[in-house]
């Protein structure tokens, strides 16, 4: 059985790969030591609330999500989107220069 700690850090680790950075990144941005951040998910122990919100915050989503994978009822899936594309922009040119050096 898979518990609800689990879930969390699973719905983070899915944001961290979907948003192209680490899980340094978002400790350093949440003001979490790195060690405590990998503690937390080796381990599958749930942050306190405010470190959740600064985690949720950092990824640029809500903690009902990482909680639960639930999407909150006033995001649309096109501001969902929307939230991505600076990082889908970013893939899209490290891609257009992996060809261009390829050629």
């Amino acid at each position: 059985m898979v518990d609800d700690a689990s879930i969390f850090w699973e719905n983070v680790k899915k944001e961290i790969k979907l948003q192209n950075t680490t899980h340094e990144w978002v400790a350093k941005n949440s003001a979490i030591s790195f060690n405590t951040f990998q503690g937390w998910i080796s381990k599958s122990i749930y942050p306190r609330v405010n470190e959740a919100i600064r985690i949720a915050a950092s990824l640029n989503t809500s903690v009902e999500y990482l909680a639960n994978g639930a999407v909150q009822d006033n995001e649309k899936p096109i501001e969902i989107i929307c939230q991505h594309l600076p990082k889908i922009q970013e893939h899209l040119e490290s891609i257009k220069k992996a060809v261009k050096e390829l050629q």
